[in-house]
């Protein structure tokens, strides 16, 4: 029993802490949403100022990657898991000391530059609406962005 017990032991010590390492290494986890009649509807109370969340949108087999912030305003700003540069990679942003990094490249983008600046390895804008504490994006304008995803076809 102890001999199972040591190797057991030794097996998580070996093999879970490269996993955990590796964890979220490639962006964040994303919650799934659809589109009630053509409009992707998130409440976005918990966003807490500073803090990023990601989605992950899909129709047929098309998926979308985004994600929301709240900058430490209060204002929301959205963006597809995406860049202009960087999208080959298919590798997206992870929040980092109060900014989107690029998991690719390495370059940081402050949440006040989320959806206002375009190009180069910005994170891709995306048009959307707020009423009260939800966000809505059109599942038209999410689609707009599916050559960003090299798995879409």
């Amino acid at each position: 029993m102890r001999c199972t017990l040591a190797s057991l032991l030794l097996f998580v010590c070996l093999f879970s802490t490269p996993a955990l390492a590796f964890s979220g290494l490639f962006g964040s986890s994303s919650e799934k949403v659809a589109a009630q009649n053509g409009v992707v509807v998130l409440d976005m109370k918990e966003l807490a100022n500073g803090e990023s969340k990601h989605f992950q949108f899909q129709e047929g087999a098309t998926t979308i990657r985004f994600f929301v912030v709240r900058d430490n305003q209060g204002a929301l700003r959205t963006a597809l898991d995406a860049c202009d540069v960087c999208w080959h990679a298919d590798k997206g942003y992870k929040q980092q000391d109060g900014s989107m990094q690029c998991v690719n490249c390495g370059q940081s983008f402050a949440f006040g530059r989320i959806g206002d600046v375009k190009g180069g390895c910005n994170p891709h804008p995306i048009a959307f609406t707020v009423e009260g504490n939800t966000l809505n994006v059109t599942a038209q304008e999410l689609l707009a962005g599916a050559g960003f995803f090299p798995g879409n076809k």
